[in-house]
């Protein structure tokens, strides 16, 4: 027998430390420019464009899902206040969900009888006759009405900020699906080829900065054209900007006639 979890090779991990020396090599060109930054600079640019990353890059987020169960929604606890309360990595919840089989139709618990199927019946089965405004109000109260027992989607509110999901609709007769989007580990998205160019582009764009507010001569006297510093950060930005847009484009379209 194979085993898998031998044959899969560990995803590979940059650590801060070592972003941090990466990030110097390429404001100083490997120590060939003698430009001191502090660490401390070097760390606030990376947390700052960390937080920008997991917001503008699709791939600094992976989907996955948890499933409440239905007993703790009759809990005192979440009794209280309706809350759930995720851990700081969970960037959003997409789906709320109750896991349930009600889409049956007046009790019959058939799956060639049931509300979707009735529900596109008009696509095979359009009425006939002068009666069809009657018909179709009719159908349409009906509609509603089912959509009460066949109810799966719970109205919800997320606070990204303090990541708690608060609870709006009713209470869950079954366990709940939480579709949610968590953020990429750091040290596996530091490895990103582009996160380490973002990165390294903002940091010569600060460095860039500080030359221009004082004059800054090199071993020899010689003067730092800081003016190059920011067009090529500038030049990276706009690169990692366009594939990360490229990146973001969704997966599907809606069409209007």
């Amino acid at each position: 027998m194979i085993n898998i979890a031998n044959t899969v090779k560990e995803a590979s991990r940059m650590t801060k430390d070592e972003l941090k020396q990466f990030v110097m090599n390429e404001v100083s060109m490997s120590g060939t420019i003698d430009i001191k930054v502090s660490e401390a600079e070097i760390e606030r640019i990376i947390e700052n464009e960390t937080r920008q990353i997991y917001e503008i890059y699709r791939d600094a987020l992976v989907e996955k899902y948890t499933i409440i169960p239905r007993e703790y929604f009759y809990t005192p606890e979440f009794r209280k206040n309706r809350t759930l309360q995720f851990p700081d990595c969970i960037k959003s919840v997409t789906r709320v969900e109750e896991l349930t089989c009600r889409s049956m139709m007046w009790g019959i618990n058939d799956p060639d009888v049931n509300f979707h199927r009735a529900f596109t019946a008009d696509l095979w089965m359009s009425p006939m006759g002068s009666d069809t405004v009657v018909f179709r109000t009719i159908q349409w109260n009906m509609w509603n009405q089912l959509k009460n027992f066949n109810l799966v989607d719970i109205q919800h509110t997320w606070n990204r900020n303090t990541h708690t999901l608060i609870i709006k609709g009713h209470d869950p007769r079954a366990s709940v699906y939480v579709e949610v989007f968590e953020e990429v580990p750091r040290e596996q998205l530091w490895e990103d080829p582009w996160v380490r160019k973002w990165i390294c582009a903002k940091a010569k764009k600060q460095v860039a900065k500080a030359l221009g507010l004082i004059q800054y001569n090199v071993i020899g006297g010689a003067t730092i054209n800081y003016q190059l510093y920011t067009e090529e950060a500038q030049t990276d930005i706009e690169e990692c900007k366009e594939f990360f847009a490229s990146i973001n484009t969704p997966d599907w379209f809606i069409s209007f006639p």
